[in-house]
């Protein structure tokens, strides 16, 4: 009787513990593809991999993390950008960065009502305005000229918010 117990509680558990592995799975998978900050879905191009106070986070965008910094009081370090005409992972020191471009990727599509159920103006949101990485000079340049914004160095970019 004991042993023909033993069968059906080991494949429940086995069972238990594929299904657990699953959920978690794919947990892991959704979290990658909303940003660690802001939870907005996470554009190929524009990701990032921040480190703010020893926490490391999948962001949807540098300017993202800049924002997490300043709100946190603690330092950043940017791990991993994107390069964003290829998709290309780029080590953040190698990188161009155009800020304060037109384009702004990390949308939302939850406006704000005020107590009238009017539409709130909106005053700051934390992706804006965009900053990007690139590569080459040559195509942050190019993107500078059809969305605006200037050409900074990690560490132009950066200027200020470690300085806590």
């Amino acid at each position: 009787m004991a042993k023909r117990a033993l069968i059906p509680t080991a494949v429940g558990l086995l069972l238990l513990a594929l299904v657990g592995f699953g959920y978690y799975h794919l947990m892991v998978k959704q979290s990658e593809a909303f940003c660690g900050f802001c939870r907005r879905p996470i554009h190929a191009n524009a990701r990032v991999v921040a480190e703010i106070d020893g926490r490391r986070e999948v962001v949807c965008c540098a300017r993202c993390a800049i924002s997490e910094a300043y709100q946190e009081k603690k330092p950043l370090r940017l791990i991993e950008v994107t390069d964003f005409p290829s998709g290309k992972k780029l080590d953040p020191q190698q990188a161009y960065f155009v800020d304060g471009s037109r384009k702004v990727l990390c949308s939302h599509d939850a406006p704000m009502f005020d107590e009238t159920k009017h539409m709130e103006p909106m005053t700051f949101d934390r992706c804006s305005p965009g900053a990007y990485a690139f590569a080459r000079r040559e195509d942050a340049e190019k993107f500078v000229s059809e969305n605006g914004g200037i050409v900074l160095r990690l560490a132009q970019l950066l200027q200020g918010v470690n300085s806590r």
